[in-house]
């Protein structure tokens, strides 16, 4: 954990003098012809490699407007509510986040495999490292004693011929990459992407229609119109920072279009388009209950599903 926010992975990477957005060439050493000399993989100590390689088991994002300490479960709700309500709202959304769209995590490629295919250099390390990860742990109980003792030939499966980065991938605990909390451990009751995040998470960064509607007086028919709007494949749920950034280009602010009483029978003092009447509280009421409702009862499929 940073302090800085930044992940963690990308510290190291620069520590030891790795471009996080170009992994290859920390494995290409052709790569830095006529440039400085810099630190590469293949020059560096193999329990350096190691130390740098434990960031990228479960590779971290954060949070809209947070930092990557802010954005962790741990963090004191209190103080994250202050630094939110510090927040520019006449800037642009955090938009520049790794895995902003988490409609797209299913499409993220993990660090290892990325690694993996850059060079056989680096497969080799990832490979090294996994199979040091997988021994250590060994919960698939791989007879590594008799193979270490008797050779290849005298267990099975044969262990030299094992993915161990996928093996060791496979078992890792599942993590959320915005808040790093921890979602499931091995055996896993219901599978997992490890690249992905946690209910709380996902609200976080979302909105439906009728939240959008209330909250920044754009129109249905507006946000499903929207090209720039993402969302998903049934048109539920859409991400927060796509109608932010729609509502900054519309009124020049991300602020919520609140209802306060002292506003009632007159204009939105920030679109001046809806006039604001008693009924937006009832209707705001109500529709929250809904929407509670309507989350209870995810979570109780979710539990029903987890126990099958």
């Amino acid at each position: 954990m940073h302090a800085s926010g930044q992940p963690a992975a990308e510290v190291a990477h620069r520590r030891v003098g790795l471009p996080s957005s170009r992994m290859h060439a920390a494995c290409d050493s052709t790569s830095h012809r006529g440039a400085a000399p810099q630190s590469t993989l293949d020059t560096l100590p193999v329990e350096v490699v190691n130390h740098i390689l434990s960031y990228l088991t479960h590779p971290r994002s954060r949070l809209p407007g947070l930092t990557e300490a802010q954005s962790a479960r741990d963090y004191c709700p209190s103080a994250r509510s202050v630094v939110k309500s510090r927040e520019d709202l006449t800037s642009p959304p955090d938009s520049g986040r790794w895995a902003a769209d988490l409609f797209q995590n299913h499409l993220n490629i993990h660090p290892f495999h990325a690694l993996s295919l850059t060079s056989r250099r680096c497969h080799a390390l990832v490979e090294s490292c996994s199979a040091h990860l997988v021994r250590a742990c060994n919960m698939f109980n791989l007879p590594f004693a008799q193979f270490d003792q008797f050779g290849p030939g005298s267990v099975w499966p044969d262990l030299s011929g094992i993915v161990y980065r996928r093996l060791w991938l496979q078992h890792a605990p599942r993590r959320c990459i915005y808040c790093f909390a921890v979602m499931d451990v091995y055996p896993f009751p219901v599978l997992k992407r490890l690249l992905t995040g946690c209910e709380s998470c996902f609200y976080r960064q979302t909105l439906q229609l009728d939240e959008i509607e209330r909250q920044y007086h754009i129109s249905p028919g507006t946000i499903l119109a929207s090209p720039s709007v993402r969302g998903n494949r049934n048109s539920v749920w859409f991400l927060r920072i796509d109608v932010e950034a729609l509502a900054l280009q519309l009124y020049g602010t991300r602020a919520f279009h609140d209802a306060h009483p002292e506003q009632f029978g007159k204009p939105c003092s920030i679109c001046a388009i809806t006039k604001f009447t008693p009924t937006h509280r009832v209707s705001k009421h109500k529709s929250s209950q809904k929407t509670e409702r309507r989350l209870a009862s995810q979570k109780k499929k979710l539990r029903r599903s987890s126990r099958q």
